[in-house]
C-alpha cells in the first residue's frame, strides 16, 4: 500500500451559538460549540468519509467539490446586506493508506 495526502480547504463560521465547519474539496460538514470543536468534527467527518470510500473500493470517488451555491449559502447563510462576517479558513492535510 502507498500513502496519499489529501490538501483540503476548510472554512468555519459562526452560526448563532455553534460554529460550523465545511471541506469545499470533500463537501463533508461538521459543527461544534467553539471553533475547535468544528475543526476537529470536520478532521473526524473527512476521515470516517475518505476511509468508508477507499475500504469500498471508490478511491476516484473522494473529490466531489462543493456546489457553487452551497458555498454561498456556507458564507452569507441569512445574512443582512453589508454585514462583516468572520470566516476562518483552515488547510487540513489528511493521509490514508491506498
Amino acid at each position: 500500500m502507498r500513502e496519499k495526502i489529501l490538501k483540503l480547504t476548510c472554512l468555519v463560521k459562526k452560526e448563532g451559538e455553534q460554529y460550523s465547519s465545511l471541506c469545499l474539496e470533500l463537501d463533508v460538514a461538521s459543527c461544534g460549540k467553539t471553533r475547535e470543536e468544528a475543526f476537529e468534527g470536520l478532521k473526524a467527518a473527512v476521515e470516517t468519509y475518505v476511509s468508508y470510500l477507499v475500504q469500498e473500493g471508490r478511491e476516484d470517488e473522494i473529490y466531489r467539490a462543493v456546489p457553487q451555491e452551497a458555498v454561498r449559502e456556507f458564507l452569507l447563510g441569512e445574512v443582512e446586506e453589508r454585514k462583516l462576517i468572520t470566516i476562518y479558513v483552515m488547510p487540513l492535510e489528511f493521509s490514508y493508506a491506498a
